[in-house]
């Protein structure tokens, strides 16, 4: 009898232990996720990873999920490295390393044997140091946009188009439907938003309207802006925050909890740094919510995107100045935990 009770009180607590970590793919279909954003095991059930306990105890529901990044690899750049990005450019749905270096030649790049591989190469002209990527076109391979034009792959070339109405470019805005767009700010007037039609000769089309970045939660995807260190000033950041000129927003769970971030660069070493997006467009307190690790150099350049390396995790990558006397370029992807 006694065995039978254990056997019993064994198989209940068997049965409550699989209920409790059991996948649900009604969860996984709500939230838009795949099963291994909640599940250490890739095809989801058995042990919730942090992510999954959360929902679990938030009354299955991502609101408010606190960030957490680290730091997934690191690879050498060229030493002239001065911007990057991420995109699938070349439409083959593999992100690629997109690097400008001191001349007007944008590489496109794959990373092999943990080393960058020139993939593509194409010419931006004089304004090549203002170029930003993003799928400004929907269903097609990401744009590359400078101000005057806007190249695109068709076939097994880059094609350009130009673009005149596109006076200067300050970033990318990315919805949270999907819809990606460049936008021109002055820091007077309201925000000049284009999409892209390749199939036009003028390929510029009319973006959506944008709102203030503390109205933005569950409108805004990504934001990634770079903006001189005189118009930071006006917001009223501190010195800290304005040596990049590289600052965004991102709802980085798709949860409808938005973010800002910037690189810092302060006495006790380089950081990216998280905040309360109220704050950032002047009048507020920057109120951080998230900081790395200290870097091993200055952020030049941010950008936001899948893992060019195939592991198929989010996060950002950054381009940091590494090295004596800052001589170097390095390469750290931060993902998503």
């Amino acid at each position: 009898m006694r065995h039978l009770l254990a056997t019993g009180l064994g198989a209940a607590t068997l049965l409550v232990l699989g209920a409790a970590v059991e996948a649900k793919p009604e969860f996984a279909a709500k939230e838009k996720k795949d099963c291994s954003f909640c599940h250490i095991n890739p095809a989801g059930g058995g042990e919730r990873n942090r992510r999954g306990q959360y929902y679990d105890k938030n009354k299955h529901s991502l609101a408010g999920l606190p960030l957490e990044m680290k730091s997934l690899w690191k690879l050498s750049a060229p030493a002239d490295t001065r911007r990057i990005a991420l995109g699938d450019v070349m439409g083959d749905k593999k992100p690629r390393v997109l690097v400008l270096g001191a001349t007007e030649d944008l590489a496109v790049m794959s990373i092999a044997d943990d080393k960058l591989v020139k993939d593509a190469e194409l010419k931006l002209g004089p304004k090549a140091g203002s170029f930003f990527v993003g799928n400004l076109e929907k269903g097609k391979p990401a744009v590359i946009a400078v101000p005057g034009a806007i190249h695109y792959r068709s076939g097994e070339e880059f094609v350009k188009k130009s673009a005149p109405e596109l006076t200067s470019i300050t970033g990318t805005v990315k919805f949270e439907d999907g819809e990606e767009c460049v936008f021109i700010f002055d820091s007077y007037s309201e925000p000049a938003v284009f999409g892209v039609d390749t199939s036009k000769t003028n390929p510029l089309t009319v973006g959506r309207g944008m709102v203030l970045p503390d109205q933005g939660a569950g409108i805004y995807s990504a934001i990634v802006a770079r903006m001189s260190p005189d118009v930071i000033s006006m917001l009223g950041w501190p010195s800290e925050f304005q040596q990049s000129g590289v600052f965004g927003l991102w709802d980085a769970y798709s949860n409808g909890t938005l973010s800002a971030w910037a690189p810092w660069m302060g006495a006790d070493g380089s950081r990216l740094v998280f905040l309360d997006p109220a704050g950032i467009m002047g009048g507020g307190e920057l109120k951080p919510t998230w900081r790395s690790d200290k870097l091993a150099g200055k952020i030049l350049d941010v950008a936001i995107g899948s893992d060019p390396k195939g592991s198929k995790q989010t996060g950002m990558l950054l381009l940091l100045a590494t090295g004596e006397g800052a001589k170097e370029r390095t390469l750290e992807f931060l993902a998503l935990d």
